[in-house]
């Protein structure tokens, strides 16, 4: 496996060797944006890089280990950031001998490019006939361009305008669209380069596997998860199966995070998803996998009444940002804010912590000029809500603020909630509930993600302070060791308690010889070196914390806050 280096500016290709055979996902992300970035330097700048990495276990049939990360230096946090995305592009990238690709420089100035990888090698092609497209046309009309064979990495129009909340999309196993990786902006760093898609081609299924055993360790480890009693309910009703359980711990974001209980949440909750989507018919389906050979699959197509396609998937962050947050208890009118997001290429989690921002502040009636004078829309006005995001098509203000992100659009509204933590949006988990995931909020590199340490299941007392540091520094370590496989983490339900099933697969596929602890080992090691680049990027302890509110006003119906101390936040990486 290799490392391809693209120069943007000239054209130009080189190849590197991969410094460990084990090294990819976020690890190689993380440690290339390391090795190639100023932690100064402007993330929109020709002087970041844009990488695509798949993991050690793509290519090798293992459920889910085809996941793709993409990693910068985020221009919606100013730090490192790693986000992933499911689709069929991680597979496609080891079928090619690859483990990573390398964006240096930019397109110059009016020639927005298409980068094309084959069996032949990579090129580069005019993208000017693209530029401007949705997602979903530009996927359609690259494929009948170039060949239905390829897989599509592509921004829309929010990334092509370097809007900070706008995310990369990845076409999935039937060739939509439809998986981003969403979080930190990083299409916005794609659309800086003028880089409009790549296109990785797609040469069937492949099996890197040498050896009986090797392929033996797969199959134990794909029927593991398989049987698993947290995957089989994800496979029913998806992640939106989340719903439920977050409302009964109190914890779910209603109205700009102003309360953790929705009084709508039945109407939005993963049961009457399934229940609608079959009911309906049509394309619609509850169950579907994002990449061949996922025996997760935890994803959905929700159908329109007229089983027309209206939006897929519709994840639990979503419902969460965009439903109960924003007073919504129509799934037909979060599908379409779901919709505009997959077109437009944004992340669904800061689009909807913006649009609460926006609906609060019109709520109170303290927008200032000249945004006193526009129609912002209301908690519970999903048809408003849309209105607003589709104007990032024509460049409407409100669109503009929305399409940057929740912390710009407090910024512009004078807001006095504006739930983000290093420039990036809360997830759907209100951190004065389940406070382990609050201290991930705080304390993970990545920005207020829950992907990079979710606490909801893990075995303690959600609202208990004195457990949350621990809880979160364990799943933080856990979950940078899976990115780093690029292993879907939805695994870790089966398997997080038996590492020794995915420390088998490594030492049978490599040959390796593996301590026990070295998903640990690997975890822990990355974290240490994003914390390096932010630090010397120039965040310190105080970018460490949740806005001052959580620590002070209690969320009903639980009554609590956000109460974990700050030195021990501090001395959590010591």
């Amino acid at each position: 496996m290799k490392i391809l280096m693209i120069d943007l500016t000239t054209g130009k290709t080189s190849e590197r060797a991969l410094p460990d055979p084990l090294m990819g996902g976020r690890w190689l992300t993380s440690t290339l944006v390391s090795d190639l970035v100023d932690p100064k330097t402007d993330p929109l700048g020709a002087g970041n890089v844009l990488v695509l990495a798949c993991g050690a276990l793509a290519g090798r049939r293992v459920s889910t280990g085809g996941r793709l990360s993409v990693g910068a230096k985020s221009p919606l946090t100013g730090g490192i950031k790693e986000a992933n995305a499911g689709g069929m592009a991680g597979d496609s990238l080891a079928a090619l001998g690859y483990r990573a690709l390398v964006f240096t420089g930019a397109c110059p100035a009016g020639k927005p490019a298409v980068a094309v990888l084959d069996e032949n090698g990579v090129r580069l092609e005019d993208a000017s006939p693209f530029w401007g497209m949705p997602n979903n046309e530009a996927d359609l009309g690259l494929r009948q361009r170039f060949g239905e064979q390829f897989v599509c990495v592509s921004i829309g129009p929010a990334g092509e305008k370097k809007m900070k909340a706008a995310g990369i999309a990845v076409t999935d196993a039937n060739d939509n669209p439809f998986r981003l990786a969403a979080r930190g902006g990083l299409g916005a760093v794609m659309g800086a380069k003028g880089l409009k898609a790549v296109l990785v081609e797609r040469i069937g299924r492949q099996n890197l596997n040498e050896g009986k055993d090797a392929r033996s360790r797969v199959a134990e480890f794909n029927k593991l998860v398989a049987t698993n009693e947290r995957v089989v309910t994800m496979r029913a009703f998806g992640t939106a199966s989340t719903v439920m359980p977050v409302q009964k711990l109190g914890g779910l974001p209603t109205r700009n995070y102003s309360e953790g209980s929705f009084e709508g949440v039945e109407s939005i909750s993963g049961e009457t998803m399934r229940e609608l989507t079959l009911a309906r018919g049509g394309v619609g389906t509850p169950t579907e996998a994002c990449m061949s050979g996922c025996v997760i699959q935890c994803s959905n197509l929700f159908p329109k009444p007229d089983g027309t396609l209206a939006a897929g998937p519709i994840e639990f962050e979503t419902l969460g940002l965009c439903g109960s947050n924003l007073g919504l208890d129509s799934l037909d009118e979060i599908a379409e804010l779901n919709r505009l997001c997959n077109d437009l290429g944004l992340d669904t989690i800061d689009v909807g912590a913006a649009l609460g921002v926006m609906m609060e502040v019109a709520a109170e009636g303290s927008a200032p000029p000249p945004y006193d004078q526009m129609d912002l829309p209301r908690f519970g006005d999903g048809k408003r809500a849309a209105a607003v995001l589709a104007e990032i098509y024509t460049g409407g203000p409100l669109g503009e603020l929305v399409g940057n992100g929740v912390v710009a659009t407090g910024a512009a509204l004078g807001a006095r909630h504006v739930p983000a933590v290093k420039g990036q949006a809360l997830s759907a988990y209100d951190p004065r509930v389940i406070k382990g995931t609050g201290v991930t909020y705080c304390t993970t590199p990545q920005g207020a993600d829950h992907t990079a340490g979710l606490t909801l299941y893990s075995p303690v007392e959600h609202t208990d302070a004195s457990t949350a540091v621990a809880a979160s520094r364990a799943t933080q370590i856990q979950r940078a060791a899976y990115d780093s496989l690029g292993l879907c983490v939805f695994n870790i339900s089966a398997a997080g308690r038996q590492p020794e099933f995915l420390l088998n697969m490594l030492r049978s596929a490599y040959n390796a010889d593996l301590p026990d602890d070295w998903l640990d080992i690997t975890g822990l090691k990355v974290i240490r070196m994003e914390r390096d680049f932010n630090r010397a990027a120039g965040m310190t302890a105080a970018d460490d914390r949740l806005p001052a509110y959580f620590m002070t006003e209690v969320l009903s119906p639980r009554g609590t806050v956000f109460d974990v101390p700050e030195a021990e936040l501090d001395a959590m990486w010591n």
